[in-house]
């Protein structure tokens, strides 16, 4: 079953598409799905960032032992997203 994804043009500089081609020749995968894959990752860190900015704003407006409790609230999720097994060492997965 294929799918049909929305299309996207872009103007690359001849060394991004040198770039590009090799590391596609060398992975044996299409420049489209490098393409998305470094879009994904690009999209997903800067949503982090802002979700880390707007926490540091929230975090900002709280005493000491509410800021503490919260990041001792996160940290586990974000292990846990990171794929991080808790004692410090990463999925094999990753």
């Amino acid at each position: 079953c294929h799918t049909t994804m929305p299309t996207l043009s872009l103007r690359l500089s001849a060394e991004l598409d040198a770039r590009l081609s090799e590391e596609s020749r060398v992975r044996d995968v299409p420049k489209s799905l490098l393409a998305r894959e470094a879009l994904e990752e690009y999209v997903a860190h800067r949503r982090r960032e802002r979700v880390l900015a707007e926490l540091s704003r929230a975090a900002g407006a709280l005493d000491v032992g509410e800021a503490a409790a919260l990041a001792a609230e996160a940290l586990p999720l974000d292990n846990e997203a990171l794929g991080d097994d808790g004692a410090g060492s990463v999925a094999a997965d990753r």
